[in-house]
């Protein structure tokens, strides 16, 4: 209870609500919200406090280490270049916000890292997820108007359904870290759990519940294999019939969504794929600038809107974003960053953080699930890039802390951590 107290708890949860875009009522009662709204005070205060909060968290997680490990250099680097295509952006000044934005989020992952141990963090994050979903149950409650989007769809206390339903996604995977650790409240992490699926399911996103299910399946598949015996053979028969039809659902999703009685082109999300090819391969390599695509003041995104009858504000696939934003070499570089990610939480199996690591590894598959549909990993403000970068970072400190202590002494050792 008394570290509860401590000040770098409550800078590390308001860096995870607003990274997630919990905060996002507030502007909505204060200010209203409009189609094609700009930012406001409001919102930029919340930024500027948000880059303050990573800042001191940095500066408090820089002063107990020797040095910046490779991956936190790799995540600086990533969020360089993007600052650095705003030399090349149709809009630089969108493209330099974003980038400083993104930079925020990744010096902020790096601050709690060097804070926090992986199952406090953990834990920290599955508390704010649930109690997000019990303002949003709150909200609906006692003014139903702002709990619902424009389209009708239940929204909560965010700004859209997909951004609830990501959230509540992220904190399934939190909640069955918690149970996967052995902490002690485990009927609180049961509780979290319920909680957020029953968001999940509520915010009407289809991939948000996909992704929760994979979670939870997968979490009961490992769980049965660590059994040994009967147990262990059942976990792996269910991963040999479950694995195909996953990899089948990411590479047909239209056969699958028309089996399920749904829309096979993904709400539309398919027309879109189909628009903004072209323009990737207008400018492939380096991209329009990172964020500046979808400006209204572009006329390739308004020959999109034209062609679609609608606007989009994004590609709704991870890859094809990347594409737009970065172009080949940009994309290159967060490919890179998640395969690095996906090696490390392998090795990090071969410590004594197995629960962290079996985390780290089901957050980089739930990127790949999401992004089918969704932006992933070049969007700051969502509560899967943070997740994905603590994560990572984590499993990097404990796979260098059990390289330190087999290959010096227990006085350099100590030293060193």
């Amino acid at each position: 209870m008394f570290d509860m107290l401590r000040w770098y708890y409550f800078a590390a949860a308001f860096f995870v609500l607003q990274g997630m875009e919990g905060l996002g009522l507030v502007d909505q009662l204060l200010v209203g919200e409009w189609e094609g709204k700009p930012g406001d005070k409001i919102t930029q205060s919340l930024n500027l406090l948000m880059i303050l909060t990573s800042l001191a968290l940095f500066g408090r997680g820089i002063g107990r280490i020797k040095s910046i490990r490779t991956g936190a250099l790799l995540g600086i680097g990533a969020a360089g270049f993007l600052l650095c295509s705003a030399i090349w952006s149709i809009d630089p000044q969108t493209t330099v916000r974003g980038a400083i934005v993104y930079l925020t989020v990744v010096v902020g992952a790096i601050g709690v890292v060097e804070n926090f141990k992986g199952d406090e963090f953990m834990d920290l994050f599955a508390l704010i997820c649930f109690l997000t979903g019990v303002a949003s149950l709150i909200l609906l409650v006692v003014y139903p108007a702002e709990a619902f989007g424009a389209a009708g769809d239940f929204r909560g206390i965010f700004s859209q359904k997909n951004i609830l339903g990501e959230a509540m996604t992220m904190g399934a995977l939190a909640s069955l870290h918690g149970l996967r650790a052995g902490n002690r409240a485990r009927l609180r992490g049961a509780v979290f759990l319920v909680l957020v699926t029953i968001l999940a399911v509520m915010s009407g996103s289809a991939t948000s519940l996909l992704v929760v299910l994979a979670f939870c399946g997968t979490d009961v598949m490992i769980g049965l294999i660590r059994k040994g015996g009967a147990a262990r053979i059942l976990g792996i028969g269910a991963i040999v019939v479950a694995f195909p039809l996953v990899v089948l659902e990411a590479v047909f999703p239209d056969t699958i969504l028309e089996m399920m009685g749904k829309d096979a082109t993904l709400t539309g999300r398919t027309e879109i794929w189909d628009a903004v090819i072209p323009y990737i391969y207008q400018r492939p390599w380096l991209g329009w600038g990172y964020g500046a695509f979808w400006s209204t003041d572009n006329p390739a995104a308004m020959q999109i809107a034209d062609s679609l009858h609608w606007f989009a504000p994004q590609a709704h696939n991870g890859l094809l974003e990347m594409l737009l934003h970065v172009g080949v070499v940009g994309t290159a570089i967060f490919i890179f960053l998640w395969a690095r990610t996906v090696w490390l939480s392998l090795r990090c199996m071969q410590t004594s953080e197995k629960a962290l690591a079996i985390t780290c590894l089901m957050s980089c598959a739930g990127l790949i699930l999401v992004g089918i549909s969704e932006t992933v990993l070049v969007v700051p403000f969502e509560a899967s890039t943070i997740v994905f970068f603590v994560t990572g970072l984590l499993c990097e400190r404990a796979v260098w802390a059990a390289h330190v202590s087999r290959h010096y002494p227990t006085a350099v050792r100590r030293q060193r951590l």
